[in-house]
This record gives structure tokens, sequence and C-alpha cells, in this order.
């Protein structure tokens, strides 16, 4: 690393494998650079700024929606630590109880063993032994992507830390009333064998029969009431038909009794508003046991409750069909309702239904004991805080939904039927008493006996993620406060998919600010949704998810990082192909021969480091006024640097990555250092030229600091070459440079009028297909005599950047067969005599008039037509407008321009 700080300019080729292999986490980590102290907060009173990582699952690889997530996360603590803040970052891994406990199952599957064939303790070990040679895989791939945690603190969520911060938050809810074990309907997977929460059942679209079927009236012979269903298979769990009171369908058959059709058992018919009137008919077979909202409306009417669905999901019923997978039982029973004559007919019906994220079969609505976190009493505040702004919501019309969530909240189901992960701190005696401690023997004492059997069930993973914010830091309940807390909480920036505002977000919130009494964050940052060139979401089985790991193979990590945020607005979904990373390629080779055509330039003026650093290090860029190409950059550079930091204010990340890429690429590298190499090959003292150059430099690593929270890789390893910087520096740990209004606030016309009148000379040449390296005759003909003056000074600027030989003129006629123009009352005639061929151009021009003429004429008929302009839509009226409006523009210039060669 040292030889490598002696070289006085990069190598020729940018190489990202060499570069990120050296400015790697690991030296970064080895360095410290990411360190965090309290002490720095505490003592010195130095802000703090803390971001949480939301904890990927330990069984996870990295995907492009990590990538946007941490690249984010990435940005704001570069960009704070820089900025003076102590900046930490507190990274980890949730448990991920019913992933980890289906992967390590499935393993020891393959070895004809079962986690009951081991017992809960031997099995809990296989899973540690996973864990410790798989589970950190996804931590290492974030280092990969230069994610820059205090790694020292890094927190897995069945650490005993954050375990007791678990045990302990769950016996004070249940101590105050706000912990309880009841019945419920519940998401059972019927291979995983537990309950789920609304997080890991996804939903997808599936067809299924409706099927219509009619139930015999008691008490009118010959009539039915007909309802409509897809799980023909529950009616034998029926206890009512309800209809709406509003319906006048039903209005008479309102407390009759109806015979389920192969149960035979009579059931009444109710009114409840819960029933849509438009669905199906309008009447609605209600078994509370397989269906939420029919338990409510059974708990509403006193109903009974029967279920007819075993936890494997086989019927358990006594008509017939136990012992049938519930879908096989569907058949069956439809036949037998076709043959009893009670099926009406059959439709498809296309609707959305829940699966088991891991186990991916169709999860089932079950009647089942469990524990609950009563949610109400904690929604109240955690709404308020939202609703007053303590916390922010980027972008804010994720407000609505979190509103939304918390208004129609339910009781939280937080048992799990597994074996790994947080086991429920709840013991019971031989009468079946509940006993809550922390321990088997708190538990004794507060039984008065020994003889207790500890609950089977394992906390919901969700129950140790909402308390991230608070055991990241320290925090186990009965070490409510430490250094850490008081410097670092609240947390300042939650960086998140809006897909779990309320498994995650709205649940931290709550626990935030009842067991510490604050919110746990200041704003929340609600990612893209990342989808591929066709506007799908990125998944493994449609094959349209790439790797991460190979996209930064081909293409860089700073170029995957740059690309992923610059086509990723805030609140908008980001279309992603892996080829789009060309951008983001191209531009990091862009900085690099950028850089390096500046310190070649420096190699030229300056002797050797030491040198340049005694200038460099006394440069002052306010006393550059002679150059003003130089000067034109100062007020751009400055001007960009105050709309960067502004942008961060605001949470525009994207507009961030677009205002560096603009200003590098188009104001440095396309205008400037084609300007500083014409003043360079200038008349120069020495010391002007040495100036010259240092202002490149200054720029140069003002915009490095810049784009370092973007792009931290080249950053590191450019920034290490503009002055002779050790390997135990690093641009991380650098002041990020601020706007100097005096500097922004330049006039910018000289140079901007230079910049026009090249642009003009340069779209002149194109449009008269002028070849490209063929020098033409330009006159400026000029409007004052200060821009008169103004361009004499600069016609070596005007000839390098528009490959011209530029003279002034003072009057006369227009010059024949010459493209003229106008720029701010100043005008340019471009000599085409002898560049081009007038006779081919005259002919190509003819064509291309005689088809654009012919377009108009097709345009101009189409609109004067009664049938197109009486029933078009407005819009597509507008349209065609639009294209008569641009073509005859076109038609105009190419007039303008044949006429020019006709002269």
């Amino acid at each position: 690393m040292s030889d490598q700080t002696e070289v006085f300019n990069l190598e020729k080729i940018y190489n990202h494998h060499d570069v990120e292999e050296r400015w790697g986490s690991a030296h970064w980590e080895e360095l410290g650079s990411f360190h965090a102290e309290s002490s720095r907060v505490l003592e010195t009173g130095k802000e703090p700024y803390t971001v949480l990582m939301p904890p990927p699952n330990v069984t996870g690889s990295l995907t492009l929606g990590h990538v946007l997530n941490h690249t984010l996360q990435d940005i704001f603590i570069r960009y704070s630590r820089m900025t003076g803040k102590e900046a930490l970052w507190l990274p980890g891994t949730d448990h991920a109880g019913i992933a980890t406990q289906t992967v390590v199952e499935r393993k020891l599957k393959k070895e004809g063993i079962t986690r009951h064939d081991l017992g809960r303790k031997e099995f809990l070990g296989h899973v540690w032994q996973w864990r410790e040679e798989y589970g950190d895989l996804i931590l290492r791939q974030l280092r990969r992507l230069g994610i820059s945690c205090d790694w020292r603190r890094n927190l897995f969520t069945m650490d005993e830390g954050a375990s007791k911060a678990v045990i302990n938050a769950f016996i004070t809810l249940y101590r105050d009333g706000l912990i309880y074990r009841g019945t419920r309907i519940i998401n059972w997977c019927p291979v995983s064998q537990t309950a789920l929460s609304d997080e890991e059942v996804i939903m997808k679209s599936r067809k299924d029969s409706l099927v219509y079927i009619q139930y015999a009236l008691v008490s009118h012979p010959g009539r039915f009431i007909t309802i409509a269903t897809v799980r023909a298979e529950t009616i034998l769990a029926d206890v009512a038909i309800a209809v709406n009171p509003a319906d006048p369908r039903y209005t008479d058959l309102v407390g009759e009794l109806a015979i389920v059709p192969v149960a035979g058992r009579y059931i009444p018919i109710i009114a409840d508003d819960y029933v849509d009137i438009e669905f199906g008919t309008g009447a609605l077979k209600i078994t509370p046991a397989h269906d939420a909202n029919d338990y409510e409306v059974a708990k509403r009417h006193n109903l009974p409750i029967l279920s007819v669905v075993g936890k494997d999901g086989k019927m358990t019923d006594e008509f017939g069909y136990g012992g049938m997978d519930r879908f096989v039982a569907r058949e069956k029973i439809l036949k037998d309702l076709e043959e009893l004559g009670n099926l009406v007919r059959v439709e498809e019906y296309e609707h959305n239904v829940g699966y088991s994220e891991r186990a991916d079969v169709v999860v089932e609505p079950y009647l089942s004991e469990q524990w609950f976190v009563k949610m109400k009493p904690l929604a109240e505040e955690a709404l308020q805080v939202v609703n007053d702004g303590e916390i922010r919501f980027h972008p804010p019309h994720w407000i609505n939904t979190y509103r939304h969530w918390m208004g129609n909240i339910r009781d939280w189901c937080i048992s799990r039927q597994l074996w790994w992960g947080h086991r429920i701190p709840a013991w019971y005696d031989s009468e079946g008493k509940v006993w809550v401690a922390a321990s088997y023997e708190e538990a004794c004492h507060l039984a008065g006996t020994d003889k207790l059997v500890q609950d089977d069930d394992v906390l919901d993973t969700w129950f140790s993620s909402w308390l991230w914010p608070l055991t990241t830091l320290g925090w186990t309940e009965k070490q409510s406060d430490n250094d850490d807390l008081r410097a670092f909480y609240p947390t300042d920036t939650l960086v998140t998919g809006p897909d779990i505002i309320f498994f995650w977000v709205a649940r931290m919130v709550m626990a935030g600010l009842y067991f510490k009494g604050a919110v746990p964050f200041r704003n929340v940052y609600f990612t893209s949704i990342i989808r591929d060139m066709k506007g799908r979401k990125l998944s493994k089985s449609l094959g349209n998810s790439p790797d991460p790991i190979k996209v930064m193979d081909t293409y860089g990590t700073d170029a995957l990082r740059f690309t992923i945020i610059y086509i990723a607005p805030l609140g908008q979904d980001v279309l992603f192909g892996e080829e789009k990373c060309e951008l983001g390629r191209n531009f990091a080779t862009k900085i690099w021969n950028a850089s390096r055509l500046v310190f070649m330039q420096r190699e030229k003026y300056f002797r050797d480091h030491e040198e340049f650093a005694a200038v460099y290090l006394n440069f002052d860029p306010s006393s550059v006024t002679a150059d003003l190409a130089g000067q034109w950059l100062l007020a751009g550079y400055h001007g960009m640097l105050e709309r960067y930091h502004t942008a961060f204010t605001q949470f525009r990340v994207n507009d961030i990555v677009k205002n560096l890429y603009d200003f590098f690429w188009r104001d440095y590298c396309d205008w400037y250092l084609e300007a500083l190499k014409v003043r360079l090959s200038g008349e120069l003292t020495r010391e002007d030229a040495q100036q010259t150059v240092c202002l490149a430099v200054y720029v140069l690593e003002g915009t490095l600091k810049a784009l370092h929270p973007v792009m931290p890789f080249i950053t590191d390893e450019i920034w290490h070459q503009v002055l002779q910087r050790s390997a135990e520096e690093s641009i991380a740990l650098s002041p990020m440079p601020l706007s100097d209004s005096a500097l922004a606030g330049i006039d910018l016309r000289g140079f901007s009028l230079i910049q026009k009148v090249v642009t003009e000379i340069r779209s002149l040449r194109s449009l008269f297909g002028v070849p490209h390296g063929s020098r033409a005759e330009v006159l400026l003909r000029p409007t004052n005599e200060g821009d008169r003056l103004l361009l004499q000074t600069n016609l070596a600027l005007v000839a390098a950047l528009a490959q011209c030989n530029p003279q002034l003129m003072d009057g006369g006629e227009r010059p024949p067969h010459a493209a003229g123009s106008v720029v701010e009352g100043n005008e340019l005639f471009v000599l085409l005599e002898g560049l081009i061929s007038f006779d081919k151009e005259c002919e190509r021009l003819q064509k291309e008039i005689a088809n654009v003429s012919s377009y108009v004429l097709s345009l101009q008929k189409k609109l004067s037509n009664g049938g197109f302009a009486d029933h078009a839509p407005a819009d597509v009226i507008a349209k065609e407008r639009e294209k008569l409006r641009e073509a005859g523009e076109t038609l105009e210039k190419l007039k303008s321009n044949l006429a020019v060669l006709s002269d």
C-alpha cells in the first residue's frame, strides 16, 4: 500500500477489482474508520447520527433490494460522518425463526432425520451449528458492498443481550395486562405446523371454482337459499347463513332455519352488515372456525364454532371425508352435492389467496389458542407521534398507509409452534395455571412448586425485531439506560421497505414509546420497489433477479451502487436491468480518466509531490480572477454543493446523485477540462500555470468527497493520489466540502456566452453534415463592444472547443453559402464552402422535404376528417396536433437549410 501512494499518477486503465480489494471493508475496519463512541457525544457534545440496519435474515443472501436499501443507509451514514457528526451504523442479523428452522429441517431430512427424532435440545444444537457455518454469508456480502457499519457492535437477535431484552419485554407486557393467551383465528401453515404472521403470508393470484350451493329451508318445503363459496369443503362446519339487513331479497327469511347439505344440520339465517350484497348471491355461509371475518360475525351473534380441517390440512369431519386432504375433499364434496341436487352451478373465479412464504402451500385460517399482544393501547400514542411530526416519513404519502393500519389494528399473535427462537417464558402447573417469569427457578418460586412445564412455543421473530432500536444499543429492560442509549437514542434515520410499515416500523414506534418513553427514530425513508424491465417484481421463481455479486464482479461495486441510486427516485418504482450498470461503470471510468488528465497536467508543472503539496495546501480558490473558465467552474462547483447539501436535508438521494453526475461529466469534464488544456497551452507564468492546476485539483478533490458516500472505493483510491497520503488515512474521515455563497454567486454570463457560441457552432456543423475532422471557418459579428472584447479574448477557446477557425467581423453582408445563427444578439456564420458537397446535400434535403411534406399533408387530412375529429378521444387528437406542429417546424428548418445551400 505504501508503494502505491508514491505514484504521481493513476494506472492507465481503471480496474475496479484492484481498487475495491485495496480500499475494501477489511481495510476500513482495520483502520477503525467507522467506529462510533458515546464518549465523544456525552463528553464533548459532538452531534450524534445513528442509523439502524434492518436486520437481514440469517438465512439470506444479497439481493438487489439489499443493495438499494444498504447503499442508501451507507450514503446517509458516510455523509453524516464527513459533515462532522459522530455517526453510528448499528448492524445485525435476524434469527428468522421459521426460515432457519425450515433450512435445517430440510438438511436433516436428506439424512433421514426429523427434529422429533433428535429432540428439542439436540435439534437446536444443529441449528446453532448451521448458523455458525452459513449464517453470516449475507454480512460478508454486505461488506463486499462497502457498507460502513461499526462492525464491533454486530448483534444477532438470539445473542444473550437481545434474548434477555425479549424475555423481559414479554414479562413486562404480561404483567401490565397487555399480553394474554386466547383462542382466535390465525394464519396456519399445514406443512410447517405453526402460526404465521401476515408478513410470512404471500398473496398469490389463484383460479378456483366459485360454486353455488342451495340450502333447503326447514319451514318452506321446496324452497332454497343459495350461497356462493370457493371452499365447499368447509360447509360441514357452517353454523349460519348471513344476509345483509338492507337486502330486500332475504328480508322475510331472517330468523328462519336452513339445512346444511351433507351434514343435515339446522342453522339460522341471520342479518349482518358485513355481508356484501353484490358478491355472489348476497347470502354468505358462516364458518367461524375457518374464516377470520366469519369468526367476528359468530361472536356478534353468539354462534357455536365447529372445525372440520385439522392442523395438517386434512379433514376431521364425521361425514365420510375425514383424513382426506382439504383440496381432495373439496372435489369429492362437489360431486356429492351434485348427486344430492344441491349444486346449482360452478364458475371459474380468480382471486388472491394467502400462501406460506416458506412452504409455498395455501395458508389455512385456523382457530387456535395462542399468545397475543393487545395492540390498541400501544397504537394510540404511536399514531399520535407520526401525526404530530415527531417521526417524518419520506415520501410523506406513506403516512396514509400508516394511519390506516393503526386505525384498524388487531391484536398481534406472537406465538409460533417452532423450536428455533425465543421460547415463551411461561410455565404451567398441574392445574393448568400459567406462571410467567424470566427463568424456571423464578417461576417455581412464584408457583410454590417445582412441578412446572414450560410452554413449547417460541415468540414471533418480529417480537425481537420490534425491540431492535433498543437492543442494538444495549437495552434489556432491566438495563434500561447506558451511555450508548444516552448518546445515540433516539436514532435518526430508518431505511426500509414500505411493505413492512406495520409489521416492523409501527411496532418499533410502539415499543420505543412503551419501553423507553421516546420515539425510536426521527425519519423513515421508504425505498423503491425494484422491478425488471417488464415491470415485474424481482423473484427467484421468475428468474428475473440478477445476482448482485456477479453484477459487482462484472461492472464494479461503485458502478452498481451509483446506478441503483441514479435510477431510484424517492417514492417511485425502479426498473432494473443488469445492462443499466453500464451507466455507473462509464461514470467510474470517466472519473478515473479525468483524474489522470488532471494529474498529467500536475506532472508538467510540479517536480514532485512535495512541491505540489507546498503550493496546493496554500491554494486560495477565491484568488482565481483572471481565468474566465475557472471562475465559471468555481461558481458551478459551489452551486452544486449548495444543491447537494439541500437535497440531503430533503432526503432526495436520487437528486444528489444526478446533481453530481451532471456537474462532473458536463461542467468539469466536457467544458472545464477542455478549457484547461487551452489555458495551459497559452503564455502563462509558471506560477499562474500551477494555480490553474491547483484549481482543477481543488474542484476534483471536493467532488470526490461529495461522491464518496455513493462511490466509496474509487474516490478513496483517487483521493490518496491527490496528495501523498498514507494507507492509514481515508477520504471517509475527511471533512465534507461546504458551499461558499460568495463563490457560488459569481457572474457566469461571460463563460456562458462562450458555451452558447460553441454549442451553436457544433449544432450547425451537425445540421449540415460537416465531417468531424474538418475545421470550419467561422465568422462572429458581436452585438456590442463588451461581447466583442469577450469573444476576442476567448477565440482560442472557441477554436478548440468547436473545432473551427473563428474570426471577428465588423459589418458587411452575410457571407454566401454560410449556415447562420444568433446567440444573445451576436451573429455567427459557419462557412460551408469546401466542407460539404452542396449538390449531394441539396439532393438529400429535397428528398427529406418531400417526405416530411407528405407526412404533414397526411396529418392535416386526418385532423380535418370529421369522422376522426368528432369521435376520437381528446388526448388522441391533441397528440396528432402536436405531431403536426413538430413536423411543420422540421419542414421549415429543412427549407431554410436548403435556401442556405441554394443561395
